[in-house]
């Protein structure tokens, strides 16, 4: 049977033997979106009105019942609810009564309440419909809270329950029964208040993973009972790097990682690094990136930094790409004295091309120049000199050359403008280079005058002028040699302008040159 993510469908006519079975017919559906989210709620279900759980008109289910016969049994119970109508209406009706529609026809019938509709298989639901099943999922999620107690069970992940099977049925319960009776994606919910860390005893792991557990446990580190952190630890310690991808106990870690002794922080980051493959799946993931930058920030001792370096300085190159596992690099880079990060620097070093035409790469490389020092900082601005014309027409490598001419390294400066000469025109009209030539002319203290001069003259002067002046790109450098330029030089450039007026003035990027050269509109 085909199951979906939202909602799982449980054909009627599995249970049309089971004693006590209502249902009109073995065509009849029922959804059951009752099913915990990752984020622990029941964002699709519709309680019902019953004032005293205790008192729920559903069978009492004996622990002993075999997993899909308590199912059937189930479902047969379901099937006597009943639902007030739409306003328009004015008596019950029951589910049993409830005509069926025609598969084959997408006609609707008129509950006079037919707000809106919904399809699913190529089939249309109305909004009457919809309430009915949500109805019958509340139902069913109300029944799974009170077996729940009756195991003595709160959650598939308490290994203490007895459910009267013996070793071999236990364990198929869970591994197949409780996946088919609480669904593929529930996840622990505490029903009960927690008000003593004591009766968790065993189970924090599995607390850990639960929004309100979370919350309960970093409430025994706020109170700072020595005992309490030590249990808890005890109990965490093994599980790390599970607890450090979770949505909700990535939090539990942070918090941890902030109070605990350097005997426990080494022994977590042993656990942590152990496993390079599994280090590296932490980094790369959302929650469990921000839970290895608290690691890093909480390191106490340089026997812990070099530790970490050891791992990363081996998956560096992975890590500096992804979206996440970036940030890692980035923070380590931040914290880390030079002798522990030279390391990782060397790694950008030999892959600085690499990395520097990548997306999140190219933010790295910046940050590496900054915080590198001496030879290790000569060679990484080189590698990127002697690739600069590449990368400045490059989406992402524009961005460095741009930053390396932004640091007024006068030596550096000179090493680009060396590469780039005899390019600035084709870079002038490409779409990325011309945002590094326009850096060369806006900011009068990175160039000499000479230097300034001298880029400007190549691009007027080259045959290909006219065509700078009608590029979409080109006619936006054009204008910054205009205003970068004065005296004789700038006569010069008015009077070539100029003579390109037939050729300009109706042009939609030319006409913009000459708006700027007669002071109407210096730029659009």
């Amino acid at each position: 049977m085909e199951r979906h993510d939202d909602v799982d469908w449980f054909p009627s006519h599995e249970f049309n033997t089971m004693p006590g079975n209502l249902l009109p017919a073995p065509d009849a559906f029922f959804a059951n979106p009752y099913l915990q989210s990752d984020t622990g709620s029941h964002s699709n279900s519709t309680f019902l009105p019953f004032g005293n759980h205790n008192s729920s008109p559903f069978l009492s289910l004996g622990t002993n019942s075999d997993f899909h016969i308590r199912e059937a049994l189930l479902e047969s119970q379901i099937a006597n609810l009943t639902l007030g109508p739409p306003a328009a209406q004015s008596n019950y009706l029951p589910l049993s009564q409830l005509p069926l529609p025609n598969y084959n026809d997408n006609r609707l019938p008129n509950y006079n309440d037919n707000r809106r509709s919904y399809e699913r298989n190529g089939y249309v639901r109305n909004g009457y419909e919809m309430r009915q099943m949500r109805v019958q999922s509340a139902a069913r999620g109300l029944q799974i809270n009170s077996d729940l107690e009756e195991m003595g069970m709160h959650s598939p992940y308490d290994y203490n329950i007895n459910m009267g099977y013996n070793h071999h049925h236990y364990q198929a319960a869970n591994s197949m029964g409780m996946e088919r009776y609480f669904g593929r994606t529930w996840r622990p919910r505490q029903t009960r208040s927690l008000t003593s860390l004591e009766d968790l005893r065993g189970r924090i792991f599995a607390v850990a993973r639960d929004q309100q557990g979370c919350r309960f446990l970093q409430s025994k580190f706020e109170e700072g009972k020595v005992e309490d952190i030590q249990m808890i630890f005890m109990e965490v310690k093994d599980h790390i790097c599970e607890l450090m991808v979770d949505q909700f106990g990535n939090y539990l870690v942070q918090k941890f990682l902030a109070i605990c002794n350097h005997e426990q922080m080494t022994q977590l980051l042993m656990n942590v690094v152990s496993d390079e493959h599994r280090f590296m799946n932490i980094c790369v993931n959302t929650h469990g990136s921000r839970s290895v930058q608290k690691l890093l920030e909480y390191l106490t001792t340089a026997d812990q930094r070099r530790l970490v370096i050891s791992v990363l300085k081996r998956i560096t190159l992975l890590l500096t790409k992804d979206p996440n596992g970036h940030h890692v690099i980035q923070y380590c880079l931040k914290l880390f004295t030079f002798e522990e990060k030279k390391h990782i620097l060397n790694v950008v070093a030999d892959h600085c091309m690499e990395i520097a035409t990548d997306k999140n790469g190219c933010c790295v490389l910046q940050l590496c120049v900054e915080h590198a020092t001496g030879d290790t900082r000569d060679r990484l601005i080189s590698e990127i000199n002697n690739n600069s014309i590449m990368l400045s027409e490059h989406l992402y490598g524009n961005y460095v050359v741009q930053y390396i001419i932004g640091l007024k390294i006068q030596q550096a400066t000179a090493d680009i403008i060396t590469q780039l000469r005899g390019s600035f025109v084709p870079l002038s009209m490409s779409k990325y280079g011309s945002n590094v030539v326009e850096k060369f002319l806006k900011e009068k203290d990175i160039l000499q005058e000479s230097q300034r001069v001298s880029i400007i003259e190549e691009i007027i002067f080259s045959p290909h002028f006219l065509r700078v002046l009608q590029d979409p790109y080109g006619n936006y450098v054009a204008q910054t040699s205009f205003t970068a330029t004065k005296g004789a030089l700038r006569s010069a450039m008015i009077s070539l302008i100029q003579a390109h007026h037939p050729n300009l003035h109706s042009h939609p990027h030319g006409k913009r040159v000459l708006q700027c050269i007669k002071g109407n509109k210096p730029r659009v």
